[in-house]
């Protein structure tokens, strides 16, 4: 295994967190574990090699990989399922009554490989089923990781993911193929974008949003790095809407101007 020597592990830490606000300090033996494979795929000897690519590849797809490898992605259908009771019980209806026959926008932040994207297209499909009035419905999906990305457009996983998921929507949403996998109903699919982004860069899609996702990522940033993505997300959420993040990153009445409404739930009380 290819080991890190001092300036190339500074070097990678630097890089990594003035581009992509993510903290590596404590994680040099989880890097070289974990992009070994990748450095074996494309015949490098050394990291500085692998930077000098990395820093020559304007698409960002060589960093989006990497963190991708060195990130846990650990995901599935309905995680924190409180936040899915609160969407669909208080959330959804106060943004459908709100926002009359328009557009709703909703942007699920650091996707990775989709789960939570289509857990909302789920609850937001079963909402219109039950005759709700509501509006279009517009979701915008990003991740860093063009790799997760890929995964998350195809919409097929693992059988035993289905457990996660309330008996009707295993049903009505979910595409058994092979007894290994299923697939998720292109119903699901029609009103989601998928895009590559980097949470360090301009939000993508809409100006503003009335609902935005931003779970279990701030975890890997560093303090600097989370107060510029909350800014950035509150400017980018519409009056009244809402932002949930995972329950691990509460956030501090010092870092936001939004109002707790629910355990890692925030709405823009501002007006219009």
């Amino acid at each position: 295994m290819i080991r890190l020597n001092n300036r190339e592990f500074e070097e990678i830490v630097s890089y990594i967190r003035s581009n992509y606000g993510i903290n590596l300090e404590k994680k040099q033996v989880l890097i070289e574990c974990r992009m070994a494979r990748e450095m074996e795929k494309r015949g490098l000897t050394s990291f500085t090699q692998y930077m000098e690519q990395m820093r020559n590849d304007r698409s960002g797809e060589m960093a989006g990989e990497m963190i991708n490898r060195i990130t846990t992605n650990y995901t599935y259908f309905m995680r924190e399922p409180a936040h899915f009771s609160a969407l669909y019980n208080d959330i959804l209806p106060d943004l459908f009554e709100d926002r009359g026959m328009g557009i709703c926008n909703i942007w699920s932040a650091g996707c990775s490989t989709g789960e939570e994207v289509y857990s909302v297209a789920m609850l937001v499909q079963d909402y219109r089923e039950r005759g709700a009035r509501m509006p279009g419905i517009r979701i915008t999906a990003t991740d860093i990781s063009g790799e997760a990305l890929k995964k998350a457009e195809e919409g097929i996983y693992p059988l035993k993911e289905l457990e996660s998921l309330p008996g009707p929507w295993q049903r009505k949403y979910c595409h058994v193929q092979d007894g290994n996998t299923f697939a998720v109903d292109e119903r699901l699919r029609y009103n989601i974008r998928f895009r590559r982004h980097n949470l360090m860069e301009q939000p993508p899609g809409a100006d503003k949003y009335d609902l935005i996702l931003c779970r279990n990522v701030m975890i890997y940033f560093d303090r600097q790095s989370r107060g510029r993505l909350i800014r950035q997300l509150e400017q980018c959420l519409k009056p009244g809407g809402y932002l949930l993040v995972g329950h691990a990153e509460l956030l501090a009445a010092d870092e936001t101007g939004l109002k707790a409404v629910y355990p890692a739930v925030y709405k823009n009380i501002k007006t219009r």
